[in-house]
């Protein structure tokens, strides 16, 4: 049925452009159009939606014709990766820049005469083109991109792992370690990337997400087991690096499949090797998990040269059973898969987030309301609001309905203004930053809030002119605003429940947050 199922898919899709994502459900990435033979000179690509329980709901069909027309090679099993962006907001791959079928090999080409370009497909499934090279992986295939939702990092067949942004093409050769790179992803704020070639397994991309030249990568996990060499594809590893699933599309007698590897200190052991499906013998290439979930949940697609698939497992023991969610059609195959974009409820209800001069320091206070798979935040700092560095790390609260307060102390603030941000992180690597706060060290917002616990009416008294004064309840909604552009500022709030509020004061440059208690 599933099959039939998508050989509909694949004609029908030909009457709608772009369908919209809905988060919590599959995206496959799809090459061809089950019309045109699957051939080296290039295919369409589309990604089909999917929810977890494999019912098909909708196709993006990538651009087809004009001058953002894509294509992937048909035959190329290494292309065609596909994963979410480290903010959630879109799915991202490397593609051809050119309409198929091109007049001969496409991964034969040089990047001058068909650019290499990163499609990013939002969760409206808006596909554009934010960066591409005419520079790099010229005369071998583009295979995979990672974005934090800004800037970009990709590789292939040659070249190394190459950098760019929407400011930039993708041309800054940010390592040359390894070759032949299959896949790349985060576990935090950590990049790393697997290779086929040389030291086979997942390489540690430099330090942190590089963006410039001439870093070194090294070696992180060996693959190593079964006959022949590890052929590793996509891989997903845990936020604390604790963890690592990696497809390999070697046959199941040879030791291919889907391998969870464990760390303990800085030894990687093979703990199993899950299989693709009841009487499977192929391997895996595309895969991605859900950290969130318990057991994690693992999706792939499997290494069938034809009518290959897409899986689900959840991984209770090392002899669960993968269930199939959607067969390819015939003409077509699955390439990578990821979980989709989409809008989803905040990990973090941050309240308030301020910051406080004393004469060697800066105090850093924050709160939130509620908290979901919160893994923790970390501090950056920056001189001129624009280059950030990491200063420090506070563990998060996990799940959390309760109100939670946080401290970090910098011991080392410039010299003048300091601008503060928090970059906070999700279990399974994702993260999202907080706005900015600036401390002027010579020239500190002072305020006095009172009576607290207060009435009916309240006073602000501060040492600098007060342009913004507003008032938030538990839930983090703003209950009362006012912009007095006075020293001091008295106003009531009879209107309101007793309870907790926060009321947040700014002078332009600088805000702080109070605590205060209506009885």
């Amino acid at each position: 049925m599933k099959k039939i199922l998508l050989l509909l898919i694949s004609s029908l899709s030909l009457l709608a452009a772009k369908a919209q994502f809905t988060a919590g459900n599959i995206a496959v990435l799809r090459v061809g159009d089950s019309l045109a033979t699957l051939a080296n000179t290039g295919n369409n690509v589309a990604i089909d939606q999917f929810t977890l329980t494999g019912a098909y709901v909708n196709t993006n069909i990538l651009p087809r014709t004009g001058s953002n027309a894509v294509c992937l090679s048909g035959s190329a099993t290494s292309e065609g990766m596909l994963t979410l962006a480290g903010n959630k907001s879109s799915l991202v791959l490397f593609a051809y820049k050119t309409a198929a079928p091109y007049t001969s090999s496409v991964s034969a080409t040089t990047s001058a005469a068909v650019n290499r370009a990163v499609v990013s497909v939002n969760s409206a499934g808006v596909a554009t083109i934010p960066t591409f090279t005419s520079t790099t992986l010229s005369g071998n295939n583009p295979r995979h991109v990672f974005t934090n939702g800004t800037n970009y990092w990709g590789g292939g067949g040659n070249t190394g792992i190459v950098f760019g942004n929407t400011s930039s093409n993708i041309d800054t050769i940010v390592t040359t370690s390894s070759t032949n790179t299959r896949f790349i992803s985060n576990a935090g704020t950590q990049l790393y990337y697997a290779t086929a070639s040389g030291t086979i397994g997942i390489w540690k991309l430099g330090t942190g997400a590089p963006t410039n030249s001439g870093n070194v990568s090294t070696p992180y996990i060996t693959l190593v087991g079964g006959t022949g060499s590890c052929s590793p594809y996509a891989f997903s590893m845990k936020y604390d690096s604790s963890i690592c699933y990696v497809a390999d599309d070697r046959s199941i007698a040879n030791g291919g499949g889907i391998q969870k590897w464990t760390r303990s200190g800085s030894t990687w052991t093979l703990a199993y090797t899950l299989t693709t499906g009841t009487g499977s013998t192929v391997g895996a290439r595309g895969l991605a998990v859900d950290w969130t979930t318990t057991p994690p949940t693992i999706i792939a697609t499997t290494a069938e040269a034809a009518l290959n698939r897409a899986i689900r497992i959840n991984d209770t023991a090392s002899n669960v059973t993968a269930v199939t969610l959607a067969t390819a059609a015939t003409n077509t195959i699955f390439r990578g898969i990821a979980f989709t974009p989409g809008t989803t409820t905040l990990p973090v209800k941050l309240i308030s987030f301020n910051a406080s001069a004393t004469i060697n320091n800066v105090v850093l206070n924050w709160s939130t309301a509620t908290e979901l798979n919160n893994y923790g935040f970390e501090l950056e700092k920056s001189s001129d609001n624009k280059s950030f560095e990491k200063i420090g790390f506070v563990k998060g609260n996990g799940t959390t309905n309760a109100l939670s307060n946080y401290q970090f102390i910098d011991y080392t603030p410039m010299t003048s203004a300091t601008y503060y941000r928090l970059k906070q992180i999700d279990f399974d690597g994702q993260f999202t930053y907080t706005n900015v706060v600036k401390v002027s060290n010579n020239n500190q917002l002072d305020v006095v809030v009172g009576p607290n616990p207060f009435s009916n009416e309240i006073k602000v008294t501060s040492n600098q002119n007060i342009y913004a004064v507003e008032v938030i309840d538990m839930t983090g909604k703003v209950c009362f605003s006012s912009n007095p552009n006075s020293l001091t500022y008295s106003f009531k709030l009879d209107n309101m429940n007793n309870g907790i509020y926060f009321i947040r004061i700014n002078n332009g440059e600088q805000t702080i947050s109070k605590r205060i208690v209506k009885n």
